[in-house]
C-alpha cells in the first residue's frame, strides 16, 4: 500500500501514541516485577533484590513505540550458582525433560483453584534438584499469576516469559520479558541456550550509550523521527522493523539534519538515507 508521505501524515504518526499511557505502563511494569522478586527473594536463597536488574530492550528503551510494537525486557539475575547449574551436564537431560514439560503449559491465575495451584506447587518443588534458570522462570511466572487478575494469561517461551492481559495492561497489549543470568561487573546479560547448553552475552552497553549521545546531541527530534520510520514500517508491512537497524540508519545521518520540526527533519533524513551507500554505514 502507498501512502502520501507528507507533513500531515509524518506529524499524526508521532502524535498517534499516547506517551502518557507507556510511561504509565512502563512504570506498572517494573512495579510488577519489583513485587515479584520481592516475594521470590523471601522464598528462595538464590535471590536478592539488589542483584537483579530489568531493562527495556526493543523500541521501548526510546519510547519510540507503534501500533505493533511489544513491551520487551530483559531481567537478569546476577548469581553464579544458577548460572553453573544451568550448564551441568550431569543434570542436562533431567533438565530438558523437566523444561518439555512445562512447554507447553498456559499459567492462568483463578482465584477458587489458588488453594490447589499452591499445592501443585508444592508437590513439585520437593522433588530437589540443582536449581537452574529453568527454575527461575518457573518461579517467576508463579509468582507473575499470582499477582495480575484471573483474565491475564501468562505464557513460558523457552527464552521468554509473555503477558497478556486487558484487565492489568490494556488493549492490544503484549508484554515479554526475557529471563537471563547477569554480570554486575561487565553489566551485560547471560542468555541461555538449550540446544548447546551454554550462556551467551547480550550486552546492550555500547547501544545504550550511542543512543544516549545521540538524543543528547539531536533532543526529540531523534526519537520522534525514529518512532515515525517505525510506524511507517509496521504500516507497510504490519511488523515492527529491526530496531538495531533503524537505530543504527539515523544514528549515523548528520546532527545537523535533526531539527525542530519534524516533517523537515523526516524530509533531510530520508534523502541523505537515499543518497548514501547503506553499506558504508
Amino acid at each position: 500500500m502507498k501512502y502520501d508521505l507528507n507533513k500531515d501524515l509524518i506529524e499524526g504518526l508521532h502524535d498517534s501514541t499516547n506517551q502518557e499511557y507507556v510511561d504509565k505502563l512502563n512504570n506498572l511494569v517494573y512495579a510488577l516485577v519489583g513485587d515479584v522478586i520481592a516475594s521470590l527473594s523471601d522464598k528462595s536463597s538464590f535471590i536478592q533484590e539488589d542483584k537483579v536488574v530489568l531493562v527495556p530492550a526493543n523500541e521501548l528503551y526510546l519510547q519510540a513505540l507503534c501500533s505493533q510494537s511489544e513491551y520487551t525486557y530483559f531481567l537478569g539475575v546476577s548469581n553464579k550458582e544458577i548460572e553453573l547449574n544451568s550448564t551441568d551436564k550431569k543434570h542436562f537431560f533431567k533438565n530438558l525433560w523437566k523444561r518439555f514439560k512445562r512447554a507447553w503449559r498456559v499459567t492462568r491465575r483463578k482465584r477458587k483453584k489458588k488453594k490447589k495451584d499452591d499445592e501443585m506447587y508444592d508437590v513439585e518443588s520437593t522433588n530437589i534438584t540443582k536449581y537452574n534458570i529453568d527454575d527461575l522462570r518457573h518461579d517467576i511466572i508463579f509468582y507473575l499469576s499470582n499477582k495480575v487478575t484471573a483474565t491475564s494469561v501468562i505464557y513460558d517461551y523457552e527464552d521468554y516469559i509473555s503477558i497478556i492481559g486487558k484487565e492489568d495492561f490494556g488493549s492490544n497489549v503484549k508484554i515479554n520479558i526475557y529471563v537471563c543470568m547477569y554480570d554486575d561487573k561487565a553489566e551485560v546479560f547471560k542468555m541461555y541456550n538449550y540446544r548447546k547448553n551454554k550462556f551467551f552475552d547480550v550486552d546492550f552497553n555500547e547501544r545504550f550509550r550511542n543512543l544516549d549521545a545521540k538524543v543528547g546531541r539531536c533532543g526529540q527530534s531523534f526519537i520522534n523521527l525514529v518512532q515515525v520510520y517505525n510506524s511507517l514500517y509496521a504500516k507497510a508491512y504490519n511488523k515492527v522493523p529491526n530496531q538495531i537497524l533503524i537505530e543504527s540508519l539515523l544514528f549515523a545521518c548528520p546532527d545537523i539534519l535533526f531539527t525542530d520540526d519534524l516533517y523537515q527533519t523526516f524530509i533531510n533524513v530520508s534523502n541523505y538515507i537515499r543518497m548514501t551507500d547503506v553499506s558504508s554505514i
